[in-house]
């Protein structure tokens, strides 16, 4: 009914959606828009035409490049692999600090041939490329590209059922969203944070509680989860957040998850100086002194906290360099080489 449709330009009516009198509520993030004829979402790619929701950026793609899985930051799934990286445009979080505002800010494409890459031909990129170990959805947020992400991870497992599908997200999709993409394919997530629950509804227009809930939900279904705080001067910076955030994994979910510490720098509408070094470090000791097991420190060229160190014997069991794999002493199976405590990683 709607990839097919695309060809012939038309909108492509999202099943997300929900009648209500003269609205219809949106239902692909928690922001639950309820939409008039005429009007569009939050995120700027959901508009209520002729009765329908329609979403603008079905296949719509911004960016398409083969990155170093370590790039998402995920440090523990399939270390050294490579992933098909795409994305779209929009946001359905108003962060003054967006890194990657040149598309997150942007409203999509409506249909255009120029940007259109059906599933299909994705899937066909992916497959075809022997450098590629699967598909990773980010640039923007992937949340809004979910009915694209689903179709297409239908067709990758029956095409290769041994290639991966990873979100990069900011984990306010809506439970129904997070439940079908697992159904259909998701093997990884990682979820970025953006500080304490007041600073996330003033800065961001978010209920930080919900991102938590489909963090839950994700580690109930056994999805491989790695979080991300980006360490933003006077919003996520202080000593009372790195204890909260990091008991908070610790107590509700696992010592396992690996939780990266990544600096901010001046970007779109806010202009304070980069996160300084040495509260990456104290981010870091706090977190591992609350039992936190993995433990990075990123967007710093070549800090000692990118590698992977056994936490019974601290040695260092995968390096890296900045988001690039270098070498793994885990051969053939996943216990540090010498003194065989099991590291947690995803091969």
């Amino acid at each position: 009914m709607n990839a097919e449709n695309l060809l012939k330009n038309q909108p492509y009516i999202t099943q997300y959606s929900k009648k209500m009198n003269n609205k219809i509520k949106c239902l692909i993030c928690r922001h639950n828009c309820k939409l008039s004829e005429g009007n569009v979402g939050i995120c700027n790619t959901r508009e209520v035409v002729n009765g329908e929701l329609i979403s603008h950026n079905y296949g719509m793609v911004s960016s398409i490049s083969m990155n170093p899985i370590e790039k998402k930051p995920l440090y523990h799934f399939h270390p050294g692999s490579y992933a098909t990286t795409i994305g779209s445009w929009s946001c359905n979080f108003s962060c003054p600090w967006c890194q990657n505002f040149s598309l997150t800010k942007v409203e999509p494409k409506k249909y255009d041939e120029m940007h259109y890459l059906s599933p299909e031909n994705l899937v066909n990129i992916i497959t075809q490329n022997p450098k590629s170990s699967g598909v990773s959805f980010s640039f923007n947020e992937p949340t809004l590209m979910a009915e694209y992400a689903i179709d297409t991870m239908k067709l990758l497992s029956k095409a290769n059922p041994k290639l991966y599908s990873g979100y990069v997200t900011n984990g306010y999709m809506s439970e129904e969203v997070l439940k079908d993409l697992i159904k259909n394919g998701l093997s990884s997530m990682t979820v970025s944070l953006k500080g304490g629950k007041e600073n996330m509804k003033m800065n961001c227009n978010a209920n930080s509680d919900y991102i938590f809930e489909n963090i839950a939900l994700a580690f109930e279904k056994g999805i491989h989860l790695e979080i991300v705080v980006l360490v933003i001067p006077t919003i996520s910076d202080s000593d009372e957040y790195f204890n909260e955030i990091s008991q908070k994994i610790v107590n509700d979910y696992s010592s396992d998850i690996p939780l990266h510490f990544n600096a901010y720098y001046p970007a779109h509408k806010f202009h304070l100086p980069r996160t300084d070094i040495g509260i990456l470090e104290k981010a870091r000791t706090t977190a591992m002194k609350n039992g936190m097991n993995y433990v990075y420190i990123g967007n710093i060229l070549g800090h000692s906290a990118l590698n992977t160190f056994c936490p019974e014997c601290q040695q260092v069991v995968i390096a890296r360099s900045q988001s690039r794999f270098i070498e793994s002493k885990l051969v053939k199976k996943t216990n540090c080489p010498e003194c065989e405590y099991e590291i947690k990683i995803v091969n």
